[in-house]
């Protein structure tokens, strides 16, 4: 394994270690218990222990509805205000382009 990929190995295990940190905080702010959370949106506990552990072999979309579920909509979303503290990352490339919908608008893609 390069080193690029040692690094991108560690970057990926400390933010699935945040992600888990948060959904830990929100669930127990709002006074919830794993098994509680895990019926209300169809995960299994074992799902959420490892999720709030920060493994990163989480499965995304089930780590969203788990997001979700505890009201981060907003800071998974875009389109509202974060109610979380972002972090800035590294700098990425400019990879969106601007094309025409099929309405005429100006839209952009990746």
């Amino acid at each position: 394994m390069g080193e690029n990929q040692d690094t991108i190995d560690r970057r990926a295990a400390e933010t699935a270690l945040a992600f888990g940190s948060l959904i830990r905080s929100r669930r127990k702010a709002l006074n919830m218990r794993q098994d509680d959370l895990a019926l209300a949106t169809g995960v299994g506990r074992r799902f959420l222990i490892d999720l709030e552990a920060g493994k990163s072999s989480c499965q995304l979309g089930r780590s969203l509805l788990v997001a979700d579920a505890l009201g981060l909509r907003d800071f998974l979303s875009s389109t509202g205000p974060a109610q979380c503290a972002v972090v800035a990352g590294p700098e990425l490339p400019d990879l969106l382009e601007d094309v025409e919908a099929s309405d005429g608008e100006p839209t952009r893609i990746l």
